[in-house]
């Protein structure tokens, strides 16, 4: 039986019916953690592993140990720093959430200060997989996964959210744009491990939405779209982020194609300006197939649309 700390022990022959044979290190710290993974080579984290067991009971991954990453204490939702922001739940002044590497995809659907400071990650996490799912996998262990058809990744990389990688040589700070470098491919070096992900807060006058199509509920995406944007006091997009998943190898950035299509400025989204943003968004989408860029750009006009809408009712609501 393994008990805290930098303990090991090899799983009985019945609980490894299918999982190739293993170590198990259930680490007590962030040190722990890092020292484990710095003496093997082939050692893995083992977080919510909702993605990591199954690879290994398909025989798709073999590590020769994991480290399981629990009992260090890395479920935080903390808000941080300081803005004119003095609504919500999140308090006076908050401009960024800060969200511990092991938050689960449950938390980041549910919790209010979640919703009301990122309400596109909130939007999101509810296309992860299904409610078993959600309950175990965790924030840091999707973005550190590097699924193209995660939705995760692809809102942080919307949003411009930083995380912080510890290793043996102490801890980095990483914009979340970079940390994927292909498919199942992150800039994480074997022995770092992902300890936190900030956002930025949401402004009072925004909008979020994400949509995506499947062909069945909790199924992986063929195509998903986050927009998440802000108006200004005239009711004027002021700023747009956007991204997209599962048409690449790695999340793809929105915003550019978006904003040169006019949505940045516009007061209205009229029809015609939507297909805009469609074109745009199957133009950006190239390397994908006709089919899926096609889709992509509709689901790009449909979270636009949400989003647009859902920003207007909070600046009418400020203003009454």
């Amino acid at each position: 039986m393994c008990h805290l700390g930098l303990d090991r022990c090899r799983p009985t022959a019945r609980s490894t019916v299918k999982l190739p044979p293993f170590e198990y290190v259930r680490a007590s710290t962030t040190a722990e953690a890092v020292a484990a993974l710095a003496a093997d080579e082939d050692a893995k984290v083992l977080a919510g592993g909702q993605s990591l067991l199954p690879l290994m009971s398909l025989r798709l991954a073999h590590p020769t140990v994991l480290v399981d990453i629990g009992p260090v204490g890395l479920a935080g939702v903390e808000v941080v720093d300081d803005s004119s922001r003095r609504d919500g739940p999140l308090g006076a002044g908050a401009r960024s959430i800060r969200l511990g590497a092991l938050v689960c995809h449950r938390v980041l659907e549910s919790d209010p200060v979640v919703a009301e400071a990122v309400p596109l990650l909130a939007a999101a996490a509810r296309y992860v997989g299904h409610p078993a799912t959600r309950n175990r996998g965790t924030l840091g262990g999707s973005l550190a996964h590097a699924d193209p058809a995660a939705e995760l990744p692809a809102v942080a990389v919307a949003l411009g959210a930083t995380a912080v990688a510890v290793g043996p040589t102490g801890a980095r700070q990483l914009a979340c744009s970079t940390l994927a470098e292909g498919y199942f491919t992150t800039c994480l070096a074997p022995d770092e491990i992902l300890t936190e992900v900030r956002f930025p807060a949401a402004g009072p006058r925004h909008g979020a939405a994400w949509c995506e199509w499947a062909p069945r509920t909790g199924d992986f995406a063929e195509a998903g779209v986050g927009i998440d944007l802000d108006l200004d006091g005239g009711g004027a997009v002021a700023r747009l982020a956007a991204a997209a998943c599962s048409v690449g190898p790695i999340p793809l950035d929105l915003g550019p194609a978006l904003a040169a299509a006019g949505v940045v400025g516009a007061t209205s989204l009229p029809p015609a300006l939507l297909r805009t943003a469609a074109r745009a968004t199957e133009a950006a989408t190239s390397a994908a197939s006709a089919d899926k860029a096609e889709l992509t750009g509709l689901l790009a006009a449909r979270a636009l649309a949400i989003a647009f809408e859902g920003a207007r009712k909070r600046r009418a609501e400020a203003r009454a």
